[in-house]
């Protein structure tokens, strides 16, 4: 047999029982929390301005909040729960950056916490239970983890589908799981999902390989799909039936599974070109990239290996804990789409359990080493922390979001220039990504937050802005200039050319901006002004 048949249901309960002194509880979290304000505010309170898709998503979340329907007044592919998150916040405190700092803070120590309540279930010392966060923390979320996109905030929901496993496998746990893998697709589809299937694929292991309980298997495999399928349809039917069941169907299922299958997004090339680019960053961000590169999902493979060998020996109660957690963590990094370090450490507090259990099946690893690990891993997040206040000669704008701290003069260009020649609530469309509008109060006047001249953007979303563009007449429209060659080499109305031929028709190029991150900023202004 692959295991021995256990004699209950129960997983490996290690230090669930006991814990750290309040002194060292204290002194981690306090640690963990130091090093995510430092790199997310410039003392004492100014938000650091990280330019990413967070800041699309808080554009997005300002004009639900303002009034417009996702899905039928812009184009969206993600489930809404993010978008639904953000609004809400925005309603309540107004359109300001500081939440996106303040919930990418949020969103760093409960990861953090999480990763500890599951490491507390897997390991017998409870030091070593820290262990796994602090390397999760420190040692890459500096360079991988300052995003508050959908991306890190789902994995939350299924590391708690993960701690209800692992008390206990009952039908209320196994609803439980479900449901909250329902919050997680209501905040990233398709993870969910996936975390659905290794949860199932667990049970199969459990109870049909192991105990040999189909019936049980069978049952407990309907209460999750239905927690699962049920719940997430009451989460999505009220802004299904608000845009209507086809369009939220092509917007978020048809969209994502063209997007997936596009190979200038989602293919080894795409994986392998964001080592290359990284390795250009400098070798300690490069070292962290090979690292986590190599562990996701190489660990859960070799989790799999030594469970099946330890479970034979003693047992399947005591692989069941890190089975549980490995299969999640498997799924979860097959789920990512557009491949590359940053999405995979966004799923990587289950790799760096898993990394911490093959190391402690040695049995060299002491509480005094994990101590000392704890600690080094810790001085090197604060020493980080402190060079991004001290090193970096941050500069600071006023803007309609808020007082901002810019840790580039290349990116804060164009913000700069808006603000000097935009009027308030101007109509400026950008055109790869919207990054400024938020941040400078401009508004968007398409229906798309994003144009790509790839297959990322297919025709009719192309068609879309054309024709907002040609309605609204926007005074602004920043273009990439990288693009600018291969558009000529374009067939009439192919890719981008239809945005391309619009601005050279209508607009006069007013200014340009220092490139950076593989793109030539270009700002176009209207002929009519």
């Amino acid at each position: 047999m692959l295991f021995a048949l256990p004699q209950a249901i129960s997983v490996e309960v290690g230090a669930a029982g006991r814990d750290v002194s309040l002194t060292f509880k204290v002194l981690f979290y306090l640690a963990c929390f130091a090093f995510l304000y430092l790199h997310l505010f410039i003392l004492p309170a100014i938000p650091i301005y990280y330019e990413s898709d967070q800041v699309n998503l808080l554009n997005d979340a300002k004009r639900f909040a303002e009034g417009e329907i996702i899905y039928r007044d812009y184009f969206e592919f993600i489930f809404p729960g993010s978008h639904t998150f953000f609004a809400l916040l925005i309603y309540l405190f107004g359109p300001k950056y500081w939440l996106m700092s303040a919930a990418i803070l949020g969103q760093g120590l409960l990861a953090v916490y999480l990763g500890v309540l599951i490491s507390r279930r897997l390991f017998a010392n409870p030091v070593i239970t820290y262990l796994p966060s602090a390397i999760y923390l420190f040692f890459g979320f500096r360079w991988f983890g300052l995003d508050g996109e959908h991306r890190m905030f789902s994995p939350l929901f299924a590391y708690l589908a993960i701690l209800v496993l692992l008390a206990g496998r009952n039908l209320k746990a196994i609803a439980l799981a479900g449901f909250f893998c329902a919050l997680t697709s209501f905040v990233t589809q398709q993870r969910g999902f996936l975390v659905a299937g290794a949860i199932g694929a667990f049970l199969f292991i459990e109870f049909g390989i192991v105990r040999r309980e189909w019936g049980s298997f069978l049952k407990y495999c309907a209460v999750l799909m239905f927690a699962f399928l049920g719940g997430l349809l009451l989460l999505i039917s009220p802004y299904a039936l608000s845009t209507g069941p086809e369009k939220f169907f092509s917007d978020t299922i048809l969209f994502i599974r063209a997007y997936a299958s596009d190979p200038n997004t989602n293919s080894l090339n795409t994986y392998l070109s964001t080592l290359f680019k990284i390795k250009s960053l400098g070798m300690i961000m490069f070292g962290m990239s090979v690292f986590y590169s190599v562990l996701i999902p190489l660990i859960y493979l070799v989790v799999i290996v030594l469970s099946a060998r330890k479970g034979k020996r003693d047992g399947f109660p005591s692989v069941a804990g890190i089975l549980i957690v490995s299969l999640i963590g498997l799924f979860l990094s097959a789920a990512t789409t557009g491949p590359n370090v940053f999405r995979l450490f966004q799923v990587a507090i289950p790799a760096t359990i898993a990394l911490v259990w093959v190391i402690s099946q040695t049995r060299k690893l002491t509480p005094a080493m994990a101590k000392l690990a704890i600690v080094s891993l810790a001085c090197l997040g604060l020493f980080l922390g402190i060079r991004v206040q001290s090193a970096w000669d941050a500069q600071t704008l006023d803007t309609a979001s808020g007082r901002l701290a810019f840790l580039s003069p290349v990116v804060q260009e164009r913000y700069e220039w808006l603000l000097r020649n935009a009027d308030p609530n101007d109509l400026v469309y950008e055109t790869y990504n919207s990054h400024v509008n938020f941040t400078l109060g401009l508004k968007n006047p398409t229906r798309m937050s994003i144009l790509l001249n790839t297959g990322y953007s297919p025709p009719e979303h192309v068609r879309w802005a054309v024709e907002d563009l040609k309605r609204s007449k926007p005074r602004y429209i920043i273009w990439d200039g990288a693009w600018n060659k291969e558009m000529d080499d374009l067939g009439e109305g192919e890719k981008l050319r239809p945005v391309f031929d619009l601005i050279r028709a209508n607009y006069h190029l007013a200014a340009t901006f220092t490139p950076y991150d593989g793109r030539q900023m270009e700002m176009w202004e209207r002929n009519s002004f």
